[in-house]
């Protein structure tokens, strides 16, 4: 994929990861595509980039991260305080189902090819925040533990509001 052209905005990209050398090669794959790049060893820096700065674009994380919050339980943080941001995660161990992540996370299995990561973070920017391809988007009301059905489909089912009385 080409560099971003000097006339757009140049999108800045916060990435997590614990890893030296995975985080060096996912910032300089898109520093050379364009983007403004912020690093991040784990969640408290992540966090602590998210709360003092307001032009993070998006985050890419990984999913297993040392420390109290790991990649996935920081993409729902974000999520709750600021449910426009695009979120991208990524793993070589585990493979995430949509209701595993925050409505609108992408995920990216490693290891992934650098023009597959530029597609995947112009895709995230270009949609925003949207609920995941295949997520159901569930009425409000509804809760409850997602089953597996037919084909592979996530489906959930009301649960009752307890009494209240």
């Amino acid at each position: 994929m080409a560099p971003r052209s000097q006339d757009s905005p140049t999108a800045v990209v916060l990435v997590v990861e614990d890893e030296t050398l995975v985080r060096m090669i996912a910032t300089d794959i898109l520093t050379e595509a364009g983007y403004r790049v912020l690093e991040a060893r784990d969640a408290d820096e992540a966090l602590v980039l998210l709360g003092a700065r307001n032009d993070i674009d998006l985050v890419f994380s990984d999913c297993e991260m040392p420390g109290a919050v790991d990649g996935v339980g920081l993409a729902h943080l974000v999520h709750e305080r600021r449910p426009d941001l695009p979120l991208l995660l990524t793993s070589g161990r585990m493979r995430l189902a949509p209701v595993d992540l925050p409505p609108g996370a992408r995920f990216l299995e490693k290891p992934y090819r650098p023009s597959v990561l530029i597609d995947k973070v112009e895709t995230c920017l270009a949609t925003g925040a949207v609920t995941m391809e295949g997520a159901p988007v569930l009425p409000q009301g509804m809760t409850g533990q997602p089953a597996i059905i037919e084909g592979g489909q996530i489906a959930a089912a009301p649960t009752p509001e307890p009494d209240k009385t």
